[in-house]
């Protein structure tokens, strides 16, 4: 055995040591790595955590039933029915937005993310459920089926060229690349439309674990 002489330091610590250096490495790697990704579609971050609604910062949410606010930092959309009040922001350079949706006392009932999309588009990560006194009482995790994670999704979309927009997307601006996904015949699939051409849209559904192509069609645009 190799040993320093008058140290107490072996080769066994020597080793020991390289050992940590490489594993803390390796857990840069896979931190820088995650903060990539996140800030590749600007992933905003929810918690589990009990909240309520300011209505003191939107004093017209009783008069107008809704509200539309750009922000600095992005868009607020929110309206009051007589369910709930529904809070809706999209991070200025995100593919998400987060939605929260409170009881009429104020205190959080559900809340997630999705796409950035005005209209339907799938619920990305964990969505949490409150009761009305802010009790937390149901976690769902809709990423778990989709070992083909949005991550590789938008690997695809580069790969593909399917252009993609970040920011607020609102109603009446155009063709804007859509991502569905659902489970079909009890299998996860991946669905993206978007447009190919000025007058020509493609569809393309993947196998939701696998990444594996399904099927790939095109049809006409008329834009009206």
């Amino acid at each position: 055995m190799f040993v320093f002489t008058g140290t107490g330091i072996t080769d066994n610590n020597i080793k020991q040591s390289f050992m940590k250096k490489i594993m803390f490495f390796l857990s840069l790697v896979m931190i820088f790595s995650c903060k990539s990704q996140n800030k590749k579609s600007m992933l905003p971050l929810i918690d589990n955590h009990s909240e309520t609604f300011n209505a003191n910062k939107f004093p017209d949410i009783d008069k107008l039933e809704n509200v539309n606010k750009k922000t600095d930092s992005g868009f607020i959309e929110i309206m009051k029915n007589k369910n709930n009040i529904s809070y809706k922001f999209t991070p200025n350079n995100s593919l998400f937005k987060i939605v929260k949706v409170y009881y009429l006392n104020n205190i959080i009932q559900t809340k997630g993310i999705t796409l950035n999309l005005p209209w339907s588009t799938f619920l990305k990560g964990t969505w949490y459920e409150f009761d009305e006194k802010g009790n937390l009482i149901k976690e769902v995790d809709y990423d778990k089926p989709y070992k083909f994670s949005f991550e590789d999704i938008l690997k695809f979309c580069e790969k593909e060229g399917i252009p993609l927009t970040k920011g607020p997307v609102l109603q009446s601006t155009g063709f804007h690349t859509t991502i569905t996904r659902r489970i079909e015949n009890e299998k996860p699939i991946w669905e993206i439309e978007w447009l190919k051409k000025p007058s020509l849209v493609e569809n393309i559904i993947l196998d939701g674990i696998s990444g594996k192509e399904i099927s790939r069609k095109e049809s006409k645009f008329i834009n009206n």
